[in-house]
């Protein structure tokens, strides 16, 4: 009698190449799919990525890079990732990134990427899934224990807040709060603060006049300095830029 190893072997040897599990993400709702070769073209993603970036035809998306869809400082550190992953063989997981819709629209994502590997063993790319950032977020009950933290930084994310403030909030320790907040999150509550701040900049600069330094106070930066260090660090481009090219 075959081992199980051997019955997944031989099934999946056996699977036609137009019947490839990758087709059950176009019946995933919040989930994208890709697949990259290790030059970092585009040979495999699923109908909500092609929507992302406004493909019909699937068919003139096929060998694009992140290069001729992102800003290249974005496109640059997604290749790096893909060229850690390729090169050590090992996943990226529970990554939390922004992607820019061609609107201009920024969304932040949860990507996890792991190695594409041939039968002879060679890494020949990188697959992995995106999915909707906030939709973690939504995800948590209503009782959660850093609910009342985020409530509130949802309503004041433009103020300096201050952690140990948000802790007393949940009724936990900094430190327990830091840790359940990362766990559900993906990130530490003062950057998940400028994350929010961030995205907001992108719709004052989409559609309103407000100068670059007005929106910065508004959104409770130092300065304008500070607000375009962090526009650039999480955007990949600066605010002006933005302004000029998605307006």
């Amino acid at each position: 009698m075959s081992s199980g190893v051997e019955l997944r072997k031989e099934f999946l040897e056996r699977v036609r190449p137009d019947q490839a599990f990758q087709l059950l993400f176009n019946h995933l709702p919040g989930v994208l799919f890709f697949a990259k070769d290790r030059d970092g073209r585009l040979l495999a993603a699923n109908r909500a990525l092609l929507d992302l970036y406004g493909y019909e035809d699937e068919n003139r998306f096929w060998g694009v890079t992140d290069f001729e869809l992102l800003p290249r400082s974005l496109a640059e550190k997604f290749r790096a990732d893909d060229i850690k992953i390729a090169e050590t063989g090992e996943p990226l997981l529970e990554i939390v990134e922004v992607f820019i819709s061609r609107h201009g629209i920024p969304a932040w994502f949860i990507t996890n990427k792991i190695p594409v590997i041939a039968r002879d063993g060679e890494v020949i790319g990188v697959m992995g899934t995106i999915q909707n950032f906030d939709k973690q977020r939504e995800l948590l009950p209503a009782d959660s224990d850093i609910s009342p933290a985020l409530k509130h930084i949802g309503a004041n994310f433009n103020r300096e807040i201050p952690i140990p403030s948000l802790a007393e909030m949940c009724e936990l320790s900094v430190r327990q709060f830091e840790r359940k907040f990362k766990e559900h999150l993906k990130m530490p509550p003062q950057q998940y603060i400028i994350k929010m701040r961030v995205h907001a900049a992108c719709d004052d600069l989409r559609r309103s006049r407000k100068s670059i330094a007005d929106i910065a106070t508004d959104l409770g930066f130092y300065d304008q300095a500070a607000f375009s260090r962090q526009f650039r660090k999480h955007m990949g481009m600066t605010p002006l830029y933005y302004r000029k090219e998605y307006r």
